[in-house]
């Protein structure tokens, strides 16, 4: 069965685990231990959604298993139920402390096993499903809206960490600022929703520009994108921009009925980090792209202008 669920069981009486192998093979890939080396060796080197624990065994206890799977990046997140025949409420609790999911004592009832397991990984399912929907919302929340881009949010998550690789690495770090030339004018001749549609091309253009794995594209704000280029020296930072800057100027902005074309200036800029302090030099670094790319607004649009200055 594909993506059938493995279900670990670890008792050191062989009788036990024929019984608990039948009862569960007929919904889920049952893995057998005789020991608590065993168990852990193979919950190690499989993926096992559920394990059932013998809590007394000759060489590990079930108690020194749990503990040492806890210990393990691997196994610690694995869901332990104990089976034991144990009367005792202390182990009970004990078990339960060291982070076991469930109790069952023997002799146990094949139906009740069956129900016990089959909760527990529906509730797997679950937590699974809710992890997915986190990490959704995540991405999400650092993706723009309009154009797919990545948002400023994310600008910030990632600029402090490849700001600090370049810092530790003492390679250069480069970053165009890109701002559509009249957009207001564009917004204002042919409406908002065709100016979501203009800026959605810019971003296809300069991502499909911006070909390497490591480098990213950013929606600044407004009709304002951020090129972050990791590893590159300003020569090639310049010629990237340049790349943009053309390609934008050539692709049509396809609108209803009618196409039209827009332009982009670029401030282009390059460092090799030297400070620990990162939040005062990349915001210093950022104030003089940003003069960049005034400068190349008032030297007439459609260009690409380098800093000067970005040492602050």
């Amino acid at each position: 069965m594909i993506n059938q669920k493995s279900v670990l069981v670890i008792d050191d009486t062989p009788m036990q685990l024929k019984v608990l192998s039948k009862i569960l093979s007929p919904n889920y890939n049952a893995i057998t231990a005789q020991s608590g080396e065993d168990g852990l060796k193979l919950a190690n080197e499989n993926n096992i959604d559920l394990i059932l624990l013998d809590l007394n065994m000759p060489d590990l206890s079930g108690f020194e298993v749990l503990s040492k799977m806890k210990e393990s990046e691997k196994t610690k997140n694995i869901p332990v139920i104990f089976i034991t025949g144990s009367e005792s409420l202390d182990d009970e609790l004990a078990a339960l402390s060291l982070g076991a999911v469930d109790f069952i004592r023997k002799p146990f009832v094949s139906d009740i096993i069956s129900l016990r397991v089959g909760l527990h990984m529906k509730l797997i399912d679950q937590n699974m499903k809710l992890i997915e929907q986190m990490r959704i919302i995540e991405n999400q929340s650092l993706i723009d809206g309009v154009t797919g881009a990545k948002n400023r949010l994310c600008f910030d998550n990632v600029i402090k960490s490849e700001w600090s690789r370049a810092l530790r690495e003492k390679e250069w770090i480069s970053m165009l600022f890109i701002d559509i030339d009249k957009f207001k004018v564009f917004n204002d001749t042919y409406g908002h929703l065709n100016g979501d549609i203009c800026l959605k091309t810019i971003v296809d253009v300069i991502q499909h520009t911006v070909k390497r794995g490591g480098d990213y594209v950013f929606r600044w704000g407004g009709e304002e994108f951020a090129v972050l280029l990791p590893n590159t020296p300003i020569k090639g930072a310049l010629t990237v921009a340049e790349e943009i800057r053309k390609a934008i100027s050539i692709t049509p902005i396809q609108l209803d009925g009618n196409n039209t074309n827009v332009t982009v200036s670029i401030g282009v800029g390059a460092i090799i980090p030297t400070h620990n302090d990162y939040t005062k030099d990349i915001e210093t670094f950022c104030t003089n792209l940003d003069k960049a790319l005034y400068q190349a607004k008032s030297n007439g649009r459609n260009r690409v202008e380098q800093a000067v200055d970005l040492s602050g």
